[in-house]
């Protein structure tokens, strides 16, 4: 977790173009940002859309619009993450308004459960076994850095180590071959370890 010193330079780094910066801030509000979440959603029919749902497009949406943001005080960066968060969480109400009776045909993936599963598919096969302290630091740091990888690597680990389909399946769905698929999955993996940090040490290399 950084220190609140260094966020200045960590979102100028991240406006630039850094994405292990952006990681190590989206990590640094985490919990803050989730529990703000939580409040905001507690008690409304939201269907299938669980307040780790939001956080995780929370994430992405920041990382997709990082380069618009502005400094301007202390706390702006806490301030446009919470914006992002309310938008969504609206957004999502107005849905459930229109689709009461509808039933979605995707089960949601951003829960803890399917991360915790994701971290485990990702872990060496003869690393130890995972204290519940650390899994969940994994959890986050996996949360957040997944928000960071490039669209088209985010895409391809939420379908292969959330939603669990098969490369075959992600070929068909997305139009390219196994081989590439295989290749992106590579290379978000590598820079999955390489964004989560102390977290990548329960990885396989």
């Amino acid at each position: 977790m950084p220190d609140r010193d260094l966020e200045p330079e960590l979102i100028q780094r991240a406006i630039a173009g850094d994405r292990a910066a952006l990681s190590q801030l989206l990590f640094f509000h985490h919990d803050s940002l989730r529990r703000h979440i939580v409040h905001e959603t507690a008690g409304r029919q939201l269907g299938v859309m669980l307040a780790d749902d939001i956080l995780q497009q929370t994430f992405v949406r920041a990382a997709q619009s990082i380069k618009t943001f502005e400094d301007r005080e202390p706390g702006s960066l806490r301030g446009w993450l919470k914006t992002i968060a309310t938008n969504l969480i609206k957004d999502a109400r107005k849905r459930r308004g229109r689709e009461r009776r509808a039933t979605s045909p995707h089960a949601s993936h951003s829960d803890d459960g399917s991360f915790l599963q994701a971290v485990e598919r990702l872990t060496c096969d003869h690393t130890p076994p995972i204290k519940r302290a650390q899994r969940s630091e994994s959890i986050r740091r996996m949360r957040v850095a997944m928000a960071s990888l490039p669209v088209e690597q985010r895409d391809v680990v939420e379908r292969y180590y959330l939603q669990t389909q098969t490369l075959e399946q992600i070929a068909e769905a997305t139009g390219r071959t196994i081989a590439s698929i295989r290749g992106i999955c590579y290379r978000a993996r590598k820079n999955l370890r390489r964004l989560m940090g102390g977290s990548s040490l329960y990885f396989s290399s």
